[in-house]
């Protein structure tokens, strides 16, 4: 145990004699998890929160130009404009600003379209009075409705906006027919009916609940979702200067100097995770800090960690560990500075994109997504989610921290059987 500590307290002066390195342990990574939230929370606000700007020409003045303006109002979802350069536009100025770029959808409502809906409903009303059960057109106008989509806007959106002003049309044709109906039906009738608009009722309705253990109801956002995939991305990042640490060891003897202490390899590895475990906790903890008290400062979401402090505490070991075994393995294996650095950067990076830091791994093909379970940061990632979206208990992610034990296991293993095939001894 004595020589345990004392092999801990000399790598905590290593550490420490490269003051700007170690500052650079946290200060990127803090920077990294800021900037990366700052930019996925506008992402949210610019899909969420009136971000995409509309250029709306409305040539009906009646029901139905005005029932789709107002619902497009009411939706919050865009950004609208009238005018252009403060004077309204024709049909061929809407063209040119949503094919320019400035704007993302761009809506022209044809003038008289409730005009002709209305005179088609009057046509098939009357048809049906007279007894002609055949309803073949009667020749008049349709109504087109023009949807002007930048190229650059996402399908998805194009679709649901169609949708909602497919809604939006046969909500205000169907009012038509009832107003239509009503009149005609009074006009043939001794005894008058009241506007059957007034039975029309909306039976039907849905919610949209995100749902999460205990009967909790939380709503994503983007500090939960960047927070702790950033910070696992630091947290591995970590295997460079780690790694380098131990090439370094081994290219100026000092490594073969406490072989002759005694003391054994797997002792020194022991010292060495220890005392970056503790730089890993402490990336861990300042980065959980600023999400709680400096972004809702700078008008980012706080994140909320309250009674879940034990589970991510475990997760955040668990990870450290993961991150510390591979950078024992690599650095083991490496044998100079510039293939530790070059294979333990990408690799970390690839762990990350496969993992879901980059990518979401729900939106990756199919074998991406066969393929995140792969990675060991998948793993953490998925555990710290389960914490702080879907409210999970320890008890619900503690296979997850296995996981990354058992990885760093293998890892430190693995590195101690290459060492002494390879009888790196003084």
């Amino acid at each position: 145990m004595r020589t345990l500590q004392k092999l801990a307290f000399k790598d905590f002066l290593v550490l420490l004699r490269d003051r700007g390195g170690l500052a650079m342990l946290f200060i990127m990574p803090m920077a990294l998890v800021l900037i990366m939230t700052i930019l996925q929370n506008n992402t949210f606000k610019a899909i969420n929160e009136s971000g995409i700007n509309l250029i709306l020409l409305n040539n009906d003045s009646d029901s139905l130009g005005i029932a789709i303006e107002e619902e497009i109002v009411r939706s919050g979802f865009f950004n609208i404009h009238r005018e252009l350069k403060g004077i309204r536009p024709s049909e061929d100025d809407v063209r040119e600003a949503v094919a320019s770029g400035k704007y993302q959808i761009g809506i022209i409502i044809p003038e008289d379209a409730t005009r002709i809906i209305r005179q088609r409903v009057k046509d098939n009303v009357l048809r049906i009075f007279s007894g002609d059960t055949a309803f073949a057109s009667t020749g008049g106008d349709s109504v087109l409705i023009l949807l002007l989509i930048d190229p650059a806007t996402k399908n998805s959106l194009r679709s649901t906006l169609q949708g909602s002003i497919r809604e939006y049309s046969a909500r205000v044709e169907s009012r038509i027919v009832f107003n239509e109906l009503t009149r005609e039906i009074n006009s043939r009738m001794m005894v008058s009916l009241p506007n059957l608009n007034s039975i029309r009722q909306e039976i039907v309705h849905y919610r949209e609940e995100y749902v999460a253990r205990n009967n909790r109801t939380v709503v994503p956002n983007a500090v939960q979702h960047n927070v702790p995939a950033w910070t696992l991305f630091a947290m591995f990042f970590i295997v460079i200067p780690f790694a380098s640490a131990m090439i370094k060891e081994r290219e100026d003897s000092s490594l073969a100097r406490l072989l002759t202490m005694p003391c054994s390899y797997a002792t020194i590895l022991l010292s060495r995770v220890f005392v970056y475990l503790i730089v890993c906790f402490l990336q861990f903890s300042l980065i959980m800090a600023m999400g709680v008290y400096l972004f809702p400062l700078i008008g980012l979401p706080a994140l909320v960690i309250e009674g879940r402090i034990f589970g991510l505490s475990v997760m955040a070991i668990a990870a450290s560990l993961a991150a510390i075994g591979y950078g024992v393995a690599v650095g083991t294996m490496a044998r100079t500075h510039q293939q530790a650095a070059i294979f333990a950067s990408i690799s970390v990076i690839i762990l990350a994109a496969i993992g879901g830091i980059w990518v979401p791994v729900f939106i990756m093909p199919a074998v991406m997504r066969e393929l995140s379970v792969v990675s060991p940061m998948n793993w953490g990632l998925n555990g710290f989610y389960d914490i702080l979206v879907r409210n999970a208990g320890l008890s619900q992610v503690i296979h997850y921290a296995l996981y990354l034990v058992i990885f760093s296991a293998g890892c430190l293993l693995l590195a101690m059987y290459y060492h002494k095939s390879k009888k790196e001894y003084a």
